[in-house]
């Protein structure tokens, strides 16, 4: 009886510990967080050739970098550094290529020697709202024809790098700078739609649509 009662005691006590761990650990997202990160268009004189061609995903390490180091951005200093990025990369990696989010994630290490940030896959919609809300950046690598933007040259490219900056459950969307388009400073995206997009860089564009969901996070 006294072993019974013990069990029973002890049974309790795991449960309670469980509850409040877990009650301590949620996050209560509240109905709209906001970023207010610096816009930079990928080709920031309008010249689509390369590098700016390719370079969504240096464009949005530019955002985030001069958000999280409190920096100010224009089209000159934005120009400079995606330029200066391409070149790192020329030096370092033997070349400009797309990058994957891994790599991502290595190249904010390698070239500004900033180590609050990881890839974090698999993410639900409700994760990035929560790393937003925390105040962290958010970039994910997508298949960008999936995103549906007007502004973009049809059908968009087969792979793109979007920065979160926000969300707003009134109207449920993401708000993000889209590197993109000139006209992609606070764009807006639905949930689903940027969530479905969502895709790692496979090294193919034939494959694009099989990459992993994944996020870049940073944190300030």
């Amino acid at each position: 009886m006294i072993y019974q009662t013990y069990k029973l005691l002890f049974g309790l006590i795991i449960s309670l510990w469980f509850f409040l761990s877990v009650t301590q650990s949620s996050f209560a997202l509240p109905p709209k967080a906001y970023l207010p990160i610096p816009f930079l268009c990928q080709a920031p004189f309008g010249n689509w050739s390369q590098p700016w061609q390719d370079a969504c995903e240096e464009a949005a390490i530019v955002m985030a970098m001069a958000y999280v180091k409190n920096q100010t951005l224009d089209r000159e200093s934005g120009n400079r550094e995606i330029l200066a990025l391409v070149d790192f990369q020329k030096k370092k990696y033997e070349g400009h290529f797309d990058l994957n989010a891994e790599k991502i994630v290595q190249l904010i290490k390698d070239y500004y020697h900033y180590q609050k940030v990881k890839a974090i896959y698999d993410p639900k919609v409700e994760e990035i709202k929560e790393e937003l809300a925390k105040g962290h950046v958010v970039i994910a690598p997508m298949a960008g024809c999936l995103l549906g933007n007007p502004y973009y040259t049809p059908p968009g490219p087969v792979y793109h790098n979007l920065l979160f900056k926000g969300y707003d459950d009134q109207t449920g969307t993401f708000i993000t700078n889209d590197a993109g388009t000139k006209r992609g400073r606070n764009y807006r995206y639905p949930y689903q739609v940027a969530f479905k997009a969502i895709h790692d860089w496979t090294g193919s564009k034939a494959t694009m649509l099989e990459g992993r969901k994944v996020m870049v996070v940073i944190t300030k």
